[in-house]
C-alpha cells in the first residue's frame, strides 16, 4: 500500500497545522451534533454508513489501490515487467475493490480463492480500523463540546462571562417577545439598559 506523508517545515509549522486540525475537528463535531440525533451517545446505522463512506474516500486518497500480477494462482505486487507484459493477468486491489464485495462474497473467497481473500482481508481490516478511529475522534470532540456547554461547566465561568451569556440570551428572548406583541418587551430599551450596566460596572 502507498502512503502520503505530510512534511513540516518546523515545530512552529507543526504547531500551526495541529491547531488548524483541532479547530477543524471541533467544527466538524458541532456539525455532527446538529445533524445526528443523540450524537455522540447514539448514532443511527444510516449516519454511521454515510460517515464511513467519507472515511473510506479519505483512506483511498492516502492509500491508492495496488496492482497485483496473478501468477499460477498467486498474487504478487506487479513489477514494471509485469505491467508491460500483456499476457500477465493483473488486478487492481484497493478500497473500492475490497468493498465492492458483499460480506457473503468476501466470506466465500476464503474457500474459492484464499490468496485473494488474504489480500482483501488486509484492506478491509485496515479500512475498518481507520473508520473506527476517525469516528472515535469525532465522538470525542463532540463529547468535549457538549461538556463545555453543560450547566456544570457554565458554573466555572467568571462573573463577566456569566453575565455576558445571560444578557445575550435575554437579548434574543426580548426580540421574540417583542415580535409577539408583548407590551413589556422592548429591545431598544434592553440594549440601553445593558450598555448602562456595563458602563456602571466598568469592566
Amino acid at each position: 500500500m502507498n502512503d502520503t506523508v505530510t512534511v513540516f517545515s518546523s515545530l512552529k509549522d507543526l504547531g500551526y497545522q495541529q491547531a488548524k486540525t483541532g479547530d477543524s475537528l471541533t467544527e466538524q463535531a458541532a456539525y455532527a451534533i446538529s445533524k445526528i440525533v443523540g450524537f455522540p451517545a447514539d448514532i443511527s446505522p444510516e449516519a454511521r454508513a454515510e460517515l464511513c463512506a467519507g472515511y473510506q474516500m479519505r483512506y483511498n486518497e492516502k492509500h491508492p489501490a495496488d496492482t497485483y500480477a496473478v501468477i499460477d494462482g498467486n498474487y504478487v505486487q506487479a513489477t514494471l515487467e509485469h505491467e508491460k507484459n500483456k499476457k500477465v493477468e493483473k488486478i487492481s486491489i484497493g478500497v473500492d475493490f475490497a468493498y465492492s464485495l458483499s460480506s457473503q462474497e468476501f466470506g466465500k473467497l476464503k474457500n474459492t480463492n484464499p490468496a485473494l481473500h488474504s489480500i482483501v482481508k488486509v484492506w478491509r481490516d485496515n479500512v475498518s480500523d481507520y473508520c473506527s478511529n476517525r469516528l472515535g475522534d469525532l465522538k470525542g470532540a463532540a463529547a468535549k463540546l457538549l461538556k463545555k456547554d453543560s450547566p456544570s461547566h457554565r458554573l466555572t465561568l467568571d462573573f463577566v462571562e456569566s453575565m455576558t451569556k445571560v444578557f445575550d440570551t435575554q437579548a434574543k428572548s426580548v426580540k421574540v417577545k417583542e415580535s409577539k406583541q408583548d407590551s413589556t418587551a422592548n429591545s431598544v430599551k434592553y440594549k440601553i439598559a445593558v450598555d448602562a450596566f456595563w458602563k456602571a460596572y466598568k469592566v
